[in-house]
């Protein structure tokens, strides 16, 4: 008697749907089977990291998802390989080319729809600083922004100077702002004036302060007065532990959050 296991095949109602969404049922079958939902599905299918022509199993998919990303990430960090996959092509394609000839705004929206995600995996949320200066505020991002102002004193609570708000949705308290600028140098001492702001009250003191950019210069001021800066760069960066390439950004915040719970 032959015990040898049978491969899993997909849901029989994938072989009956359109190419699209048979392509969805199998990719969603497989990452059932390695544990994680379906959140990745139209992702990976727009990059076309499968080929589906070939594939009849559950097996066949999960195969070819490790000869793609390896062995390790498929089975425990899957989710960070496909993001940090979209960073390499962010900084490599169209996006990349394109990110000294985008305005500010623009690239702030690139860099707040690039973190979301995997922040989000963290139980956190994301929201732009100008966000908070709306007049009507939900009850909790009323309580985000308390947990933000800095107090001038007879000239009122301002927000410090900062695009990203990173923050709990369980207590509203803040993580971390973030800085994005496309070139740095006419906001540099802002953010460490922000930074040394936010270390004067026990409310706000623990919040990390970042900077995003493609450039930066006074480097000394990113490396003493900052948490840590991550630069979008195809070029050679000379890193250290507060200057990294913004591929490392991800992986820090996780740890960050680690290290503190």
């Amino acid at each position: 008697m032959d015990n040898k296991a049978e491969p899993i095949k997909a849901a029989p109602t994938a072989q009956t749907q359109t190419n699209f969404d048979r392509k969805k049922y199998l990719l969603t079958d497989a990452l059932c089977e390695l544990g994680y939902d379906d959140t990745l599905v139209n992702t990976l299918i727009k990059r076309n990291i499968v080929d589906f022509s070939s594939v009849d199993y559950t097996s066949d998919i999960i195969d070819q998802l490790i000869e793609h990303y390896g062995y390790s990430k498929v089975l425990i960090y899957l989710e960070d390989a496909v993001v940090f996959e979209e960073l390499d092509i962010a900084l490599t394609g169209e996006l990349g080319r394109s990110w000294h000839a985008s305005k500010g705004e623009t690239f702030r929206e690139r860099i707040q729809n690039m973190i979301a995600i995997p922040i989000k995996s963290l139980g956190l949320k994301v929201i732009e600083s100008s966000a908070l200066k709306n007049h009507k505020l939900t009850r909790q991002l009323d309580a985000v922004k308390r947990n933000l102002v800095i107090d001038y004193g007879e000239f009122g609570m301002h927000l410090p100077y900062a695009d990203i708000v990173v923050y709990s949705p369980e207590n509203s308290h803040v993580i971390a702002v973030i800085s994005c600028g496309v070139n740095s140098k006419n906001r540099i001492i802002d953010m460490a004036y922000s930074k040394l702001k936010l270390q004067t009250s026990k409310i706000t003191a623990s919040i990390k302060y970042y900077l995003i950019t493609t450039d930066f210069a006074e480097r000394s001021i990113v490396q003493t007065d900052l948490d840590g800066a991550y630069v979008l760069t195809n070029e050679n960066l000379e890193e250290s532990d507060n200057i990294k390439l913004f591929g490392h950004f991800i992986e820090d915040f996780k740890q960050l959050i680690k290290d503190n719970k």
